[in-house]
C-alpha cells in the first residue's frame, strides 16, 4: 500500500483552546472509516519557538505530548494513577470521537455494547482509521483525572490532516 497523500484540515489548533477548559472540539464531525493524522507542532524557528510542550497540573516542569515516561512528575506529589486513558503516560495528549465537551469519564467493558465515545492516545504523532462507532466530534485533552484536565497551564499546537 502506497503512502497517502495528506490534505491538513486543521492548521495550529490551540489544545487547551483555553484555559480552564477540558476537551477541545477539534472537529464537528469525523467521517467513518477516514484515515486521519494529528500532530503536534513544533517550530524553534517561530518567534517565539513552538516547542511542542505543555505544562499539566502540578508538574514541575513542561512536557512534550507523548507525556511523562519517566513517572517522575509530579514532583513532591503521589505520582497519580486515575489518569483518563490508563493506556498513555500522565500529560500525554490524548483524543477522543463521540461525547461532548462535559465529558469526563470514559466508556468500560460494562458500559452499553455500543460505546458512546472512544478515547484513545495521541502524544506527538497519531495516525489513525475513523471507526464506524461511536461517531461524532473529534476532541483533544490532557490525560489526567477529571479534576486535573481543567489545570494545564500552557498549551500544544496541532494540525489535523485527512488522507486523500
Amino acid at each position: 500500500m502506497p503512502q497517502p497523500t495528506w490534505r491538513k484540515i486543521i492548521e495550529r489548533k490551540k489544545i487547551p483552546e483555553e484555559l480552564g477548559i477540558a476537551w477541545t472540539r477539534v472537529l464537528d464531525y469525523v467521517t467513518p472509516g477516514k484515515l486521519m493524522k494529528i500532530e503536534v507542532v513544533i517550530d524553534e524557528k517561530a518567534n517565539p519557538p513552538i516547542k511542542g510542550k505543555w505544562k499539566p497540573a502540578d508538574f514541575q516542569s513542561e512536557c512534550a505530548a507523548d507525556g511523562d515516561y519517566s513517572g517522575t512528575e509530579p514532583v513532591g506529589k503521589a505520582q497519580r494513577t486515575d489518569a483518563l486513558l490508563s493506556s498513555a503516560p500522565l500529560g500525554a495528549l490524548i483524543g477522543r470521537i463521540g461525547g461532548s465537551t462535559a465529558d469526563k469519564s470514559i466508556d468500560t467493558p460494562t458500559a452499553p455494547a455500543t460505546p458512546s465515545r472512544l478515547v484513545f492516545s495521541v502524544g506527538r504523532h497519531c495516525v489513525f482509521l475513523v471507526p464506524t462507532t461511536p461517531t461524532g466530534a473529534l476532541y483533544l485533552c490532557v490525560n489526567d483525572n477529571a479534576p486535573n484536565m481543567v489545570k494545564v497551564s500552557s498549551d500544544l499546537l496541532v494540525d489535523v490532516y485527512e488522507a486523500l
